[in-house]
């Protein structure tokens, strides 16, 4: 199984995000857009896994859950990483403590239960595109035609995602969800 930490959208958040992909569509040659329903912010990648390790990521999910209290996050704007002529198109978010303190946690108990630690940076962003390439050439003009939003939503929940294929198209399906909440004990 392939497998991820994410924050999943309310559907005013992704309507918004869907609105910015279609301005962006008008500008691509070609481009493979997020769905919709896909549409999330990944905490932490971890890949493939076998199915047997699950309720140790479960754990992992509700022991960094406990430790977070709800919090919002804010868009900002549009950015791409440069790959040559083929760009992934992403919405960042406003500098977050409480965002980067649960990725934090997250990391903290993958590497306790054995598991190996992230080596980049943690970069919240949500891929809007992938293979995008801009019908001009220059994915960069595309990106700074975009105007921020000025959009906020609550964080509540976290999950842990399977990244799956079925006919054909890429689906992730929420494997457990974890309300946000500090222990009281």
């Amino acid at each position: 199984m392939r497998i991820f930490y994410a924050i999943e959208f309310d559907e005013k958040t992704k309507e918004l995000l869907s609105r910015e992909q279609e301005k962006l569509k008008t500008r691509a040659l070609k481009a493979n857009m997020t769905r919709r329903e896909n549409l999330h912010l990944t905490l932490r990648f971890i890949g493939e896994v076998n199915p047997s390790y699950i309720p140790v990521f479960t754990n992992i999910l509700n022991t960094a859950a406990s430790k977070c209290s709800p919090f919002q996050l804010t868009l900002t704007g549009p950015g791409a990483f440069i790959r040559g002529n083929k760009s992934i198109i992403w919405w960042g978010v406003e500098h977050n403590a409480a965002l980067h303190q649960l990725y934090n946690d997250i990391e903290e108990e993958i590497r306790r239960n054995g598991f190996p630690p992230e080596q980049r940076p943690y970069t919240p962003h949500i891929t809007l595109a992938r293979e995008f390439t801009a019908n001009d050439g220059d994915a960069k003009g595309v990106i700074n035609d975009i105007k921020p939003v000025n959009h906020s939503f609550p964080v509540k929940s976290i999950s842990l995602m399977e990244s799956t294929r079925i006919d054909g198209k890429l689906k992730y399906i929420c494997l457990c969800n974890a309300a946000l909440g500090k222990n009281e004990k």
